[in-house]
């Protein structure tokens, strides 16, 4: 049997649990065991997960990994609990498990990490959008508190947020003893490397695989149709959005919006109330399954994505370019990057700032579908592009067994 490289991957959540990092780590594994040369195994604190089916892959559940990243930090007990598997191992292939970088240096193995967010650099693993200039890790530590309350609207959080800030400060050096820093787009690189410029030479840019979308046949609804996925998260945006419909409702604009995920009694109270006044424009979803999720692409017109936070590389603005949807987003993390130089920047709008985001609503309202027919057709180009270029499976193959050489 031929010598393979060695790899553990280690991740406290694994697909279908979390969020898209841990569908990109899945993704990242299924591209990975096309390579016969690889054997991976991936170390996860996920019980029911999704596996890949390949002779090179298996999977190691033991849900002590989550509480070690979670709760207790210490190297003591992962080198005690983990210290054989290490060993067994000739690279450490890390998504969000950084209680495992220094053990795995003190073991001598090579160190990959994959980064998602901004975990390492802040306790709240993102930066908003406010905070851009200057950022450093004690401004974006203080500033963590105050983001904790907006998201979760509890003291109970911000108090855990103590813990946070000391636990990001330990992954503040841990990191810079992993030998290679994978960041999943130019804009989170630029911001870590800012924030943490003793990384700066081991970061290497790899844009994660596209998400698995069926093919769908685009049916625009008769009426403008807008599609929002982010629930009533500070973070996400959701304030921004409500303002913006609602102004775009009482100045006579006409459309429908579905609003996905999961609201408060106080959220639904007003909603309600906005839908007494203008004939039901907003339609709550709940959470629903991902076919079903599809089917409302199908139909949609455009995605609204007003996060306020710089998120690496959203897989929502992906999901709609696959899907010939119209992405009205913020200029915030990797989505310029996506959407540069093409017609799509235009529907492009400064985080936070719900007038300008009323103006794409009322633009793409006004269109007739012929004018946005040919609009998703650009669209299409534009992910069609994508896919040759960044986000191409065989590239991004290439430029990890790049890293692992």
């Amino acid at each position: 049997m031929q010598n393979r490289n060695k790899i553990l991957l280690v991740t406290p959540t694994y697909w279908p649990q979390g969020t898209g990092g841990s569908l990109a780590t899945h993704l990242m594994v299924k591209l990975l065991s096309k390579c016969e040369d690889l054997q991976l195994s991936v170390l996860t604190g996920t019980t029911n997960l999704e596996t890949v089916r390949k002779s090179n892959v298996k999977y190691i559940v033991d849900p002590f990994v989550r509480i070690i990243e979670r709760r207790l930090p210490s190297l003591s007990l992962v080198l005690k609990r983990y210290g054989k598997i290490l060993e067994n191992h000739d690279v450490v292939y890390i998504v969000y498990a950084y209680t495992f970088i220094p053990v795995a240096k003190m073991l001598k193995k090579k160190v990959i990490v994959h980064l998602h967010d901004y975990k390492p650099v802040s306790p709240s693993a993102t930066i908003l959008s406010t905070c851009l200039e200057n950022p450093t890790l004690s401004k974006l530590i203080s500033n963590s508190f105050k983001t904790k309350y907006l998201e979760y609207k509890s003291i109970s959080r911000v108090l855990l947020n103590i813990g946070d800030s000391l636990h990001s400060l330990l992954i503040s050096q841990w990191i810079q003893d992993a030998d290679v820093i994978i960041a999943v787009s130019k804009r989170q690189a630029e911001l870590l490397a800012k924030v943490l410029p003793e990384i700066k030479g081991r970061l290497k840019i790899i844009y994660n695989p596209p998400p698995p979308i069926p093919q769908i046949n685009k049916e625009f609804a008769d009426k403008p149709t807008f599609i929002y996925l982010g629930g009533e998260s500070y973070l996400k945006g959701f304030y921004i959005l409500l303002k913006a419909v609602t102004r775009f409702l009482k100045k006579g604009g006409r459309a429908k919006f579905i609003f996905t995920n999961n609201y408060s009694i106080e959220y639904i109270s007003r909603i309600t109330s906005l839908n007494r006044s203008y004939e039901n424009a907003i339609q709550l979803t709940g959470r629903i399954p991902y076919m079903e999720l599809m089917q409302i692409y199908q139909k949609a017109w455009a995605l609204i994505f007003p996060s306020i936070w710089e998120e690496p590389l959203p897989y929502a603005i992906i999901e709609s370019l696959m899907t010939q949807t119209i992405p009205l987003s913020s200029k915030v993390g990797g989505v310029s990057e996506l959407v540069e130089s093409t017609e799509l920047e235009k529907f492009l709008f400064n985080p936070g700032n719900s007038e300008e985001l009323y103006e794409r609503l009322l633009t793409v309202s006004t269109m007739t579908k012929k004018d946005v027919l040919s609009l998703t057709q650009h669209v299409n180009k534009v992910y069609h592009h994508l896919s040759h270029t960044i986000l191409n499976k065989d590239n991004i193959m290439k430029a990890f067994l790049q890293i692992l050489s």
